[in-house]
């Protein structure tokens, strides 16, 4: 029964390892300063431009 229980707690311990939180950050807590955008200004107008037109699209099902 002792080693049933050391078992049990045993695994709960190695299971629950590592999480702390949720896996991805609320916005306000992103750092965005470090994202940056390997290309000049032409490059992010066509980026920005692609980035709307993608919203844009309505899908048609039958």
């Amino acid at each position: 029964m002792k080693n049933y229980i050391f078992i049990l707690l045993f695994s709960f311990c190695l299971y629950s390892c590592g999480k702390v939180g949720p896996l991805s950050l609320p916005e306000d807590k992103l750092d965005k300063s470090v994202i940056s955008y390997p290309c000049d200004e032409a490059c992010i107008e066509r980026f920005e431009a692609e980035k709307e037109r993608q919203q844009s699209v309505i899908i048609e099902t039958e």
